[in-house]
C-alpha cells in the first residue's frame, strides 16, 4: 500500500508498506514493514506491531489500525480507511486526527530480482521538497540481472523532474535527463533498496513490490518527500484512439488546479482533438455558463528510452509535457519552465468502445484535493451502488476532521463515456470519464474543492485480474497554498 497527503502540521506526508493479514473479515495483522516520511524525518522499513488490527464489512469497506514500531524509536499509530474493489485491489486513505492522504492497496505476490531483468519500466513520483514546494518526477529504465539501470544504449534510463517554487511562482524542469542507479526487491514484507541519479540529484528509496509488473517506491533519504508507482512498459508508443485523462498541480499563480477530459491520438504524431474540463481555484471551466469543456490539440514525438515529448495547444494545464507509456497508463508531466508555468501531472488511459458506468453495480470511490474554504487537503473515500440514474452509499471524509455520512446523488452519462453527477454530501458534484466498464477518472466540480480521483467497479475474486488499474492520484498531488481563494457560489454544475 502507499499513501500521499499531509500531516496535521501541514507537512507533506508519505507512507508505503506491506502487511500480512489473517484473511478474515475482522482480525489481526501479524506483521509487516512500513516507511513513514514527513519533513520531521523518516522511519524506514519500520515494523508493524502484531497488535495492528483491521475489519471489513460485507460491502468491501474496511478500517485498519496500524501500530508502527521504529527501531530504537517510539511506537505510534496510523489509521486507514479502505474500499476493496476485489480481493486483490482497493483504494485507501489515511483516516485519523493527525493527518490525511490517499492511495491504493494491492495483493502482493513473491517477486524475484531475475523476473525484473531486461524488462522496460516507466515510473511516476510525486510529493514536495522539504520546504513544501511541489516536486514530481517521471521516467523509464531497464534493469540488468543485478538490478542496475542501464546507462547507455537503446535501453538507457531517462527521467524528467519538475520543481515548482511557491515563493517565486517559477517551475524549474530538469528535462530529458540521463538516469542511472539500481533497483532491487526485498523478500516477504521487507522492502528492497533503490537509488535513482539524475541531473536533479541522487535520491534513495525503499521498494515494495506488488508483482513483477507493478512496484511501489518511497524516498527514504530525508532529502525530499516522494512516493510513487513503477509499471512495466510493454509498448514504447502512445496508443491510437480515444483516451481519458486527469491531471493536477499548482497553476502558474500557485493556486490549486485540476483538469480531466478526453483526447484522441492517431498513434503516430498527432493529438487530433481534445476536450478538457478544469477546476482552477474553484472556477470550473473558466466559469462559463452553461459549463462547457475547452478544446485542445497537439503533437508528440519519441525522444528515446521510452520517452515522448508532447506539445499541446490551448490546453489550460500547460504546453510541453514528458510522457511515458506504461501498463498503468500514459504517465504525463508538465516540463514548461520559468514564470507562467505550473507543474501539472497525471495519467491518460485508453478508452474502450462503449465505455460507461453500469447500473446495479457496486463502486469504490476516492477523491483527493484541496478544500479552498479551509486551505487544507481534502480526502474522501466511499462505496456506492448505482441504479440507472442514481447512486447511494456511505462516504468517509478527512477535511481537517473526520466524518461519515450517507452518500446519494444522481448522474447521467453521454455516448462518449463522459458523465456528470450531483451529490448530497462531501464534494457536491463531479464530471467523470469512463475508461471502460470498470474504471472512471473524475474531476470535482465543487467550487470549494479542487481535486481529482477515480471510481472503480467492485468485482468478484475471479475477475480481480482485470481490476489492476492505476489511480491517477497515486501519481500527482494538488498542493494547498495561501493564495487559493474561496468561492461563494455552491451551485450545482450541469454538463452541456
Amino acid at each position: 500500500f502507499s499513501v500521499l497527503g499531509f500531516d496535521a502540521n501541514s507537512s507533506e506526508f508519505a507512507m508505503a508498506g506491506s502487511l500480512t493479514a489473517c484473511g478474515c473479515a475482522a482480525g489481526t495483522i501479524s506483521g509487516g514493514s512500513v516507511d513513514v516520511v514527513d519533513n520531521t524525518g523518516t522511519d524506514s522499513a519500520a515494523a508493524l506491531g502484531s497488535n495492528s488490527t483491521y475489519s471489513i464489512t460485507s460491502d468491501g469497506r474496511g478500517f485498519a489500525r496500524l501500530f508502527v514500531t521504529p527501531t530504537g524509536g517510539t511506537a505510534f499509530e496510523i489509521d486507514v480507511d479502505f474500499v476493496l474493489t476485489s480481493s486483490s485491489h482497493g483504494l485507501i486513505t489515511r483516516y485519523d486526527g493527525t493527518g490525511t492522504g490517499s492511495g491504493t492497496i494491492d495483493l502482493q505476490t513473491a517477486v524475484a530480482q531475475s523476473g525484473l531483468a531486461s524488462v522496460p519500466f516507466a515510473f511516476s513520483l510525486s510529493g514536495t521538497d522539504l520546504a513544501g514546494d511541489p516536486l514530481a518526477q517521471v521516467g523509464a529504465f531497464t534493469l540488468d540481472s543485478s538490478g542496475n539501470i542501464s546507462a547507455s544504449g537503446a535501453n538507457a534510463g531517462v527521467a524528467d523532474t519538475t520543481l515548482y517554487n511557491f515563493s517565486t511562482f517559477i517551475a524549474t524542469p530538469f528535462a530529458d535527463s540521463p538516469l542511472t542507479g539500481v533497483l532491487q526487491v526485498g523478500s516477504g514484507t521487507a522492502p528492497g533498496p533503490a537509488t535513482l541519479a539524475t541531473s536533479f540529484g541522487t535520491l534513495t528509496f525503499d521498494v515494495y513490490a506488488i508483482d513483477s509488473t507493478h512496484l511501489k517506491v518511497i524516498e527514504n533519504d530525508g532529502l525530499e518527500i516522494l512516493v510513487g508507482e513503477v509499471f512495466t512498459q510493454p509498448s514504447a508508443s502512445i496508443p491510437s484512439g480515444n483516451m481519458v485523462f486527469s491531471m493536477a498541480g499548482p497553476d502558474p499563480g500557485g493556486n490549486p488546479f485540476a483538469a480531466a477530459g478526453l483526447m484522441a491520438s492517431d498513434g503516430i504524431s498527432q493529438i487530433t482533438s481534445g476536450s478538457e474540463d478544469l477546476n482552477d481555484a474553484g472556477a470550473v471551466d473558466f466559469g462559463s455558463n452553461p459549463v462547457a469543456p475547452q478544446g485542445f490539440s497537439g503533437t508528440f514525438s519519441a525522444t528515446g528510452g521510452g520517452r515522448f515529448l508532447v506539445t499541446l495547444s490551448t490546453f489550460a494545464g500547460g504546453t510541453t509535457f514528458a510522457a511515458y507509456p506504461s501498463s498503468g497508463g500514459l504517465l504525463m508531466q508538465e516540463i514548461d519552465s520559468g514564470a507562467g508555468s505550473g507543474v501539472t501531472s497525471g495519467v491518460a488511459l485508453a478508452q474502450t468502445s462503449g465505455a460507461s458506468i453500469a447500473a446495479s453495480q457496486g463502486y469504490g470511490l476516492d477523491l483527493t484535493g484541496v478544500d479552498l474554504a479551509n486551505l487544507v487537503e481534502f480526502d474522501e473515500i466511499a462505496e456506492f451502488q448505482t441504479t440507472s440514474s442514481g447512486l447511494t452509499g456511505l462516504l468517509d471524509a478527512n477535511d481537517g476532521g473526520l466524518g461519515t455520512s450517507n452518500l446519494s446523488g444522481t448522474y447521467a452519462v453521454g455516448t462518449d463515456g463522459v458523465g456528470s453527477a450531483s451529490l448530497t454530501n462531501g464534494f457536491q458534484g463531479m464530471f467523470f470519464y469512463s475508461a471502460d466498464s470498470s474504471t472512471a477518472l473524475l474531476l470535482s466540480t465543487d467550487p470549494f474543492v479542487v481535486g481529482t480521483g477515480t471510481f472503480e467497479a467492485q468485482t468478484t475474486p475471479s475477475q480481480a485480474a482485470a481490476m489492476e488499474r492505476p489511480r491517477a492520484l497515486s501519481m500527482f498531488r494538488p498542493v494547498p497554498h495561501p493564495r487559493a481563494a474561496s468561492r461563494a457560489n455552491k451551485a450545482a454544475f450541469v454538463r452541456r
